[in-house]
């Protein structure tokens, strides 16, 4: 696993049947809350404890083409020491199933290891297949350390039935 904080990361993608874009993953701007309030509010996700400047630790996906760029997908990371929070991983519905989602992931766990994030905790309601196989292991909400607990996403946005998951990093590999 590679730091990528502060730069982003490219990824040339061509389809027969569509144009070659190359898609980047990268730090978040300010500029770009409008187009990460609305990949989260399509897929209905909390957006009330962010804004332009509450967005420190997400990375943003997107196309860059000949005619302008297109918001792909987000991902967050709360960090608390070695415990993050990873929030709000969505990707638009045209780049579903693409690995995109994935790419965002370990890009953000990258991110997290370089930052010195041992432990890796989220909540989810209806994706916990899906991180299951990117390693995660689904853990009683009993279990979370209090700094996740006392988070606005554990509290409050997200329903006491969201399923807790943990995965634990190491020495910069993934587990």
């Amino acid at each position: 696993m590679r730091c990528s904080r502060g730069g982003q990361i490219g990824i040339k993608r061509s389809n027969m049947n569509d144009r070659s874009d190359t898609i980047v993953v990268r730090d978040v701007r300010k500029s770009d809350w409008q187009n990460v309030r609305r990949l989260l509010d399509e897929a209905g996700l909390p957006v009330s404890d962010l804004g332009p400047d509450r967005l420190g630790s997400f990375l943003i996906a997107e196309r860059s083409g000949a005619e302008q760029s297109e918001t792909l997908g987000t991902i967050g990371l709360q960090q608390f020491d070695q415990v993050g929070l990873l929030r709000s991983l969505v990707v638009s519905d045209s780049r579903r199933k693409s690995g995109l989602g994935k790419r965002l992931v370990a890009a953000l766990e990258a991110n997290a290891c370089c930052a010195g994030v041992t432990d890796l905790w989220l909540l989810t309601i209806d994706a916990e297949r899906y991180f299951e196989n990117l390693g995660y292991k689904m853990m009683s909400r009993d279990c979370a350390p209090d700094i996740i607990r006392e988070t606005e996403e554990f509290s409050g946005l997200c329903p006491d039935g969201a399923y807790l998951m943990h995965k634990a990093l190491h020495d910069g590999t993934r587990q």
